[in-house]
């Protein structure tokens, strides 16, 4: 039986060269692994998710010792346990994974109309990334959202979603494309 437990650590910081190094170098110290990550910077700040898996005694380390990591380092981290059962979710898993990228003049609500309409149609945004540009011309703010997502078909339908964001991108001008892929991981590396 698998003695593992996970937590799910997020932090917030002022972005500058190190975080990562620090904050895994913590969790390495206290006999636990990284499982999976993201790591971004929105509007000068980092933003940090691990995964972490450890022995009982090393996630209880991490969990107890966040106090001498915002002490030593200036990184305030939070921490989540989390339920893992890797054969159950890969079981729940659809085959396709799809790709939906939109533009458009920015304005507000545009992210919520979109995730509510892949909400109402059984769809899960999986990952999401957007941004706002000037336009070249005009210097308007231009809205960009790329999104993978899964729809299990018991609680909804590929077809209807489609649809409807299609309906939602006519009435609110916004160009959108949709690509169905086959599941793989989200982080294509270069090799």
């Amino acid at each position: 039986m698998d003695t593992r437990e996970h937590i799910v650590l997020s932090a917030i910081e002022k972005d500058r060269p190190g975080l990562v190094a620090e904050l895994s170098g913590f969790i390495a110290t206290r006999r636990c692994n990284v499982e999976d990550s993201r790591v971004m910077v929105l509007g000068g700040h980092a933003v940090i998710m691990f995964l972490i898996s450890g022995d009982p005694a090393g996630i209880a380390l991490v969990e107890g010792e966040l106090d001498a990591l915002e002490r030593d380092t200036g990184l305030r981290a939070v921490v989540r346990r989390i339920e893992h059962a890797p054969e159950a979710s890969s079981v729940l898993q659809p085959a396709l994974s799809y790709l939906i990228t939109a533009s458009a003049m920015d304005h507000e609500g545009i992210i919520h109309a979109i995730a509510d309409v892949v909400r109402a149609n059984g769809g899960n945004i999986v990952e999401m990334e957007t941004s706002t540009e000037s336009a070249p011309m005009s210097g308007s703010p231009l809205f960009a959202l790329r999104m993978v997502i899964t729809v299990a078909e018991r609680y909804g339908s590929v077809a209807k979603l489609r649809s409807e964001l299609e309906s939602l991108a006519r009435d609110e001008a916004i160009d959108v494309e949709w690509e169905a892929r086959a599941n793989q991981p989200l982080i294509e590396m270069e090799g």
